[in-house]
């Protein structure tokens, strides 16, 4: 029965974190919004989308980012999962990681705040 129970226990947690929003650091009254992407990729049969995001595009940034804020547009939970693969708060560079669900698309906004 314990088995059982920690087994479910798993498969919820799994379950609710195929879709979600995320953020990291914190944002103050003097930041501004650096950057908004919105990402958005139509579905492929049997197949995920893995899509990097990056700031700045080209180049070197002059201000410090304070806030990455990722939000998924979809409000069905079968939108994409968000992950940080480098740079963010207290940097000035951030790559992240978008990766949708098998046979779902993306619709995710990517902001980026910063001083």
């Amino acid at each position: 029965m314990k088995f059982l129970y920690c087994a479910v226990l798993v498969l919820a947690v799994l379950a609710a974190s195929h879709a979600y929003s995320a953020s990291w650091g914190k944002r103050s009254g003097s930041d501004y919004l650096l950057s908004r992407q919105v990402v958005v990729r139509h579905p492929i049969k049997n197949n995920y989308i893995s899509v990097n995001v990056n700031y700045p595009g080209s180049g070197n940034s002059v201000y410090n980012i304070t806030l990455v804020n990722v939000i998924d547009n979809f409000r069905n939970s079968s939108g994409a999962t968000p992950s940080l693969w480098s740079g963010g708060p207290n940097y000035r560079f951030v790559q992240v990681n978008l990766r949708s669900q098998v046979s779902r698309g993306i619709n995710s906004t990517v902001e980026i705040y910063g001083r």
